[in-house]
């Protein structure tokens, strides 16, 4: 299948069509030939509008998102995968990864699901003077000022926090009355903002370059590639060549979306995969630093110490 995104309003019913089904007081529930889960759509106010998402396809998925001049006034926050999948067999791949999207403006992208990728996602699209008004006098962070006054597209990532986690859950377990619903979400979704802000506002560097849908998606191709074989050590300026990019200009934009310098980022997830191969206890403490490639088993003790807060050692014992 193939879902064309052109523009936020009238998503659901575009959603729809494509299935050959309709939508019923705000709620698309998927066809049984198609696949399983349902979409709920809400308008907030006259500038928040959210869809909850908690369904799976039996076919593959091809996702284009389009982007328009006028979405520049338009902040669209995307929160993928909050809840992942355990029988995964990739653990780090796109379609499994819980992250957040910050977007707006021109940019085109354009996603492929295989069959069955489950898809549990709040998507929250919010007006840039609305959330400047919601915030009144506290315009005062330069991350901020980029996303609210910025004229030209912009896209972040950031990974899921277990707050935002816990928000969403509550989102998903919504149990109010009727006359209470409307009011429960515009919270709920203000909350998810102010986390998502709030995470953010902790990186180091805020300033913006203009991106392209190109160049978007070489970052992205590249950031899948290493996480798909997390324990082959990557080098930059081998990576930059492959998308046909300077060193510079490619360290540059995967750390403005990804807030976090290339390598740093590829640290994280090794280092997360290393924990998760000690707590399956398969292998020894030895045999996980040798399978991430380390040659250096105190490198790698110092490495893991950085990342999960303790050796490795200590951390098989307090499982």
């Amino acid at each position: 299948m193939e879902l064309n995104i052109k523009r936020e309003s009238g998503f659901l019913a575009g959603f729809a069509d494509l299935l050959g089904t309709e939508v019923k007081n705000g709620i698309l529930m998927i066809p049984e030939p198609k696949g399983k889960g349902f979409l709920r759509g809400l308008k907030l106010d006259n500038s928040i509008n959210m869809i909850i998402s908690h369904y799976e396809f039996n076919d593959d998925l091809l996702a284009k998102r389009f982007g328009s001049p006028n979405t520049l006034n338009r902040i669209l926050f995307s929160f993928n995968n909050i809840f992942p999948d355990p029988d995964s067999k990739s653990k780090y791949s796109r379609e499994d990864l819980p992250s957040i999207q910050i977007f707006k403006g021109k940019l085109n992208i354009e996603t492929f699901y295989p069959g069955r990728t489950k898809f549990n996602y709040i998507f929250i699209g919010i007006d840039s003077d609305q959330l400047a008004k919601n915030l009144g006098l506290n315009v005062d962070n330069e991350m901020l000022r980029n996303i609210i006054n910025s004229e030209q597209s912009i896209l972040f990532e950031e990974l899921i926090s277990p707050k935002i986690q816990q928000i969403a859950l509550e989102i998903f377990q919504a149990d109010m009355p009727d006359s209470l619903m409307d009011f429960f979400f515009k919270i709920k979704a203000e909350e998810l903002l102010c986390a998502t802000l709030k995470e953010l506002f902790k990186r180091e560097n805020s300033t913006t370059h203009a991106l392209n849908e190109i160049d978007v998606q070489k970052i992205y191709k590249v950031r899948d590639s290493i996480l798909t074989d997390i324990s082959n050590p990557p080098v930059i300026k081998d990576l930059a060549l492959q998308v046909g990019m300077s060193e510079s200009k490619f360290k540059r934009l995967f750390k403005q979306i990804f807030g976090d310098s290339f390598f740093s980022y590829y640290q994280k997830f090794r280092m997360k995969e290393a924990a998760r191969l000690i707590k399956e206890n398969k292998m020894s403490v030895s045999e996980v630093g040798f399978s991430m490639g380390f040659s250096n088993l105190s490198h790698f003790a110092k490495v893991f110490h950085e990342h999960i807060g303790m050796k490795p050692k200590s951390f098989q014992n307090s499982k």
